[in-house]
């Protein structure tokens, strides 16, 4: 209630002037069409260890289609296996050891090799693999695939889950390439399941139904506009296409929503439209083309009052409003990282904004040089959360006086080298109330010369703003008003399907 209240009447004005806007849902043309499965590279920029396992019978099958394995077993795969044999019996090799320790790793084979009287010379290095772990033991018996690349090998569970170094995964998962060639794995799942997903991992599973059912659309209108752009799957499993943690951000309220707006997607006038969405517009939503390549009618710049419900939440606030400090000396080194090396930076100027307040173009002026950043890459490049933002530099003048229990304060303060000039200590009174003991309350701190970047929202800020979505869905609007609200001018469109 409080957080109903605390919109006020610029949300219920939103609220109204959507009503009239709520659009219809159309059914599709025959162009649009979702998928029964969608296939999820869940492995993010590759990997050179896969560990897979059920609670029920896995089965594995190579790519020509023959059952490899089925039993209770784990199914490991690895990159650059190093095998030798002793009697033509092959060497045991670990496979609970976490990559990072890969020289460890080595060292302790070197040491099993020179223990067993075999030489180097008889050691080959197999480029993929795929063995099983048996019972508790964790060594690796005779590959089920040793080949000279990855190869497509599937597995399956006859019942519930499959568990992919932790994670938890509904349908199958394979083996495959990413287009630069690196291992990964596809999750190939059912669509209503990978959409349920994605709903849980984007937003709070407790958020109003409204709010759900709007991110839901959302999601399955941009899974739609982005099928068969890569190989071996359609879409990336985190924030490059859409957050996906297979089971682990389903819940009964992200289920629903899903069911309840099964099949139905945005579209502008008869195609499904580019369905953006960001955590947090900062009140205020951008035009497309001051942010990506294209002006796309349907997404205008609009209020987004509803933000301002992230205030109430603990984490949610970090994205309203935002700080990040950088001594030039710090920004200088993580520019140059970006591949902007302009010395140490001296001045930063805002050249351009857009209506909306963000900024379209800042130039960066230090010991060596100067660079412009247009659009949305100031975001980027300064490591920000939006790119609506102002930016001061501060002298080393400056003396903050930092309450004890502000950790996150403190931190940041270490982070920026600022110089610490005392506590400041307040008695404690005893029993008979007269001071014995002084308690530190707070510490005296000199900060550094610095740039302060003070800023609202999070992401890119163009299309649906989810806590804005959540901010309508509280003051009383429907899905369908919340996405006529961020997506002008479009319908919605029931094409069939998850």
């Amino acid at each position: 209630m409080r957080l109903r209240c605390a919109l006020g009447l610029a949300v219920m004005a939103v609220v109204v002037a959507s009503v009239t806007s709520a659009p219809p849902i159309a059914v599709a043309a025959p162009p649009l069409a979702l998928p029964a499965t969608v296939r999820v590279n869940v492995a993010g920029l590759g990997l050179s260890r896969v560990l897979v396992s059920t609670p029920s019978i896995l089965t594995v099958t190579g790519p020509d289609g023959q059952t490899l394995y089925t039993g209770r077993g784990q199914a490991l795969a690895r990159l650059g296996v190093r095998r030798g044999t002793v009697s033509g019996a092959p060497i045991p090799q670990r496979g609970t050891v976490r990559e990072e320790l890969e020289s460890l790793r080595t060292a302790i084979r070197e040491a099993r090799l020179e223990a067993a009287g075999l030489s180097v010379a008889e050691v080959t290095t197999v480029p993929f693999e795929v063995a099983v772990l048996e019972g508790d033991a964790d060594g690796t018996g005779p590959p089920l695939v040793a080949a000279k690349a990855v190869v497509g090998v599937r597995f399956t569970a006859d019942a519930g889950y499959l568990a992919l170094n932790g994670r938890l995964f509904r349908g199958a998962l394979e083996l495959a390439r990413d287009d630069e060639g690196d291992m990964i794995v596809v999750n190939t799942v059912a669509t209503a399941d990978y959409l349920a997903s994605v709903v849980g991992a984007e937003v709070p599973a407790s958020w109003e139904p409204a709010a759900l059912a709007a991110q839901a659309i959302a999601a399955r209108t941009y899974l739609l506009t982005h099928l068969d752009r890569h190989d071996a799957y359609d879409l990336e499993g985190d924030t490059r296409d859409q957050a996906y943690d297979g089971l682990e951000s389903e819940a009964a309220a992200t289920i629903e929503a899903v069911r309840s707006t099964a099949g139905i997607v945005a579209t502008y006038r008869g195609a499904a439209i580019s369905a953006l969405y960001s955590a947090n517009a900062g009140g205020v939503t951008e035009d497309s083309e001051n942010v990506f390549p294209n002006a796309l009618p349907y997404l205008r710049s609009v209020p987004s009052p509803g933000d301002e419900v992230a205030r109430a939440s603990d984490w949610g606030r970090s994205g309203l409003e935002w700080t990040r400090e950088l001594t030039p000396k710090q920004l200088g080194v993580y520019l140059a990282v970006r591949g902007i090396d302009v010395g140490e930076p001296r001045t930063i100027e805002i050249l351009q904004k857009s209506a909306a307040g963000r900024v379209m173009r800042a130039r960066v002026t230090g010991s060596t040089g100067s660079r412009d950043i247009g659009k949305d890459l100031s975001r980027y490049y300064f490591g920000l959360k939006s790119g609506l933002f102002t930016v001061v530099r501060r002298p080393s003048a400056d003396i903050e006086l930092v309450a004890r229990w502000e950790r996150d304060r403190l931190r940041e303060l270490d982070a920026l080298g600022a110089t610490l000039i005392g506590p400041l200590s307040e008695p404690v009174p005893g029993s008979d109330m007269e001071p014995i003991e002084l308690v530190v309350v707070a510490y005296l701190y000199r900060v550094p010369d610095r740039f302060v970047f003070t800023g609202r929202g999070f992401g890119h800020g163009v299309g649906m703003s989810q806590w804005g979505a959540q901010g309508m869905a509280l003051a009383g609007a429907s899905y369908e008003q919340i996405l006529a609200h961020y997506y002008r001018g479009t319908a919605l469109t029931q094409v069939g399907g998850g």
